[in-house]
């Protein structure tokens, strides 16, 4: 029993030896990762008898840190609108925290929203993602994603070589998509859009940002 024990502690500690990949079981599903981009939002409101609607420009920085598998994902994105007479400049805060194993990441947490010249000015949501791995295809399940603004969305992630692809559904009607593009090592190229309609609102964004990381 000894010898048993004193092997599988040398084992544990044993040193990466070059150009052997570490055990599975070290592997997690998603690294650490920061982004930066720009992106452009329009949201339009329907009233019997007239229509609300406006463009925002977005720039949005996000980071996701991991210490072993516990996760924090935060972000802000800020919505500037792109006329004088437009919609009230908006603001957005996200943490969420969870785990991360091998084939599976689960992060909950809170979003703030703040609006300029809104009643109230400031707002907080849930926020919800779990994503998983199986092979070549991927699930990610999101629920008020994406700083709050997709309600619920199901989508499927696929992969080829290093480039990543997502296409999936937005609750009720509407589409989220997402394509990874590796540049050099360790940094890469997002590109995210989505479009919906839920009851009188219309909402559709796109952004393109820097990866710096693992990422997923």
């Amino acid at each position: 029993m000894t010898a048993l024990l004193l092997a599988v502690l040398l084992a544990a500690e044993a040193p990466a030896v070059e150009g052997v990949a570490p055990p599975a079981a070290a592997e997690r599903l998603v690294g650490p990762e920061a982004t930066a981009g720009l992106g452009v939002l329009g949201a339009s409101y329907a009233q019997p008898g007239y229509r609300l609607g406006d463009a925002h420009f977005t720039p949005v920085v996000t980071a996701r840190y991991l210490l072993g598998g516990f996760t924090t994902d935060a972000g802000v994105l800020l919505a500037v609108p792109l006329t004088r007479d437009g919609m009230a400049l908006a603001f957005t805060g996200s943490l969420r925290i969870g785990w991360t194993w091998r084939a599976w990441s689960a992060v909950g947490g809170v979003v703030m929203q703040w609006a300029s010249g809104a009643t109230p000015a400031s707002q907080w949501l849930p926020s919800l993602r779990v994503s998983g791995d199986f092979g070549t295809v991927g699930m990610t399940l999101g629920v008020l994603d994406h700083f709050a603004l997709v309600p619920a969305h199901l989508s499927f992630d696929f992969r080829a070589e290093r480039r990543r692809f997502s296409l999936g559904w937005v609750v009720p009607i509407g589409l989220v998509a997402g394509a990874d593009l590796p540049l050099s090592e360790g940094f890469g190229l997002r590109c995210t859009a989505f479009a919906f309609k839920a009851f009188q609102a219309e909402v559709a964004m796109f952004t393109v940002a820097g990866t710096f990381g693992g990422g997923r």
